[in-house]
């Protein structure tokens, strides 16, 4: 075992003892039919392990700057990337009734290692 696999490991042991159950939804659309008017939907869902946090307010507690990417109300949430794949803009992170969607993702990943994901959520 590698030196990042056991950083990943450790974070997912982490993230399972202090973070909770979450789930990545990848909706993937089909072929359009004519007939019915609608396109098709797969929807694959990845049972993970993380935490969320609001970001850090600034200054007199905006959170919202124009000309940037971070809008007040937008979550970080920290995921373990272990049976999980890379999660990509406008996927959806499910935690309990809320879904948010994925703005941006971080991919932590040394030496081809992924060891953390960190995503920008949005509802």
């Amino acid at each position: 075992m590698s030196f990042y696999d056991e950083m990943a490991a450790l974070a997912d042991e982490l993230l399972r003892e202090f973070g909770k159950a979450l789930t990545l939804r990848r909706v993937v659309q089909g072929a359009y039919d004519p007939g019915s008017g609608t396109a098709t939907e797969t929807v694959t869902d990845y049972p993970g392990t993380g935490a969320l946090f609001d970001y850090e307010t600034l200054g007199a507690g905006q959170t919202w700057i124009p000309s940037t990417l971070i809008e007040g109300g937008d979550k970080q949430c920290l995921l373990s990337p272990a049976a999980m794949p890379l999660p990509a803009t406008g996927d959806q992170l499910v935690d309990g009734a809320e879904v948010w969607q994925v703005q941006n993702v971080k991919a932590v990943n040394p030496a081809g290692t992924p060891v953390l994901y960190e995503l920008q959520l949005r509802k």
